[in-house]
């Protein structure tokens, strides 16, 4: 009989645990202001061309002259001037802080502050910091966020990322 009972309770932890895991699932798929300037400020400093995605529809320029494109050509040159492969200039975001400066139901402006460190690798940036080898990067920016198509997108100039016009 305490069998069951042991039984019982196991198979009760398990689908309460099923149960808090979709629940945890669809809350953190809710887009915030914040999340999209943390997302898209990852997404810039690790030259991931998926950073497009973040932009909002003034700043995405046109199809002729892509901005993130342009922007990513540029650092791919900037590493090869120095002698060096495009993971030089890559960057991973090791601590961030971010503050809501304005926020009402179709704009955001976000303040982000934190640290970034060279990112040949993610697995050396991790040993990196364990290590205390290399440099550790400050950075601050003030991002401006506007919604589009139900969407945070980021608009602006951010880190000074030239418009397509």
């Amino acid at each position: 009989m305490a069998n069951r009972s042991n039984n019982s309770a196991w198979i009760l932890v398990v689908v309460l645990a099923v149960c808090l895991q979709v629940v945890f699932v669809f809350a953190d798929c809710k887009q915030t202001a914040t999340g999209t300037a943390i997302d898209f400020s990852k997404a810039y400093f690790l030259l991931d061309a998926d950073m497009e995605r973040y932009l909002c529809n003034e700043l995405a320029g046109d199809e002729d002259q892509p901005v993130v494109a342009a922007y990513l050509q540029a650092m791919t040159d900037e590493a090869h001037a120095r002698g060096f492969g495009t993971g030089m200039v890559r960057q991973a975001i090791v601590h961030v802080e971010t503050e809501t400066l304005a926020q009402d139901p179709e704009s955001a402006t976000i303040h982000l502050k934190g640290r970034r460190r060279t990112c040949i690798h993610p697995v050396f940036t991790y040993v990196a910091s364990l290590f205390r080898l290399g440099q550790t990067y400050a950075f601050e920016e003030t991002l401006e966020l506007v919604k589009e198509n139900g969407k945070w997108k980021v608009c602006g100039s951010p880190y000074g990322l030239p418009t397509g016009s």
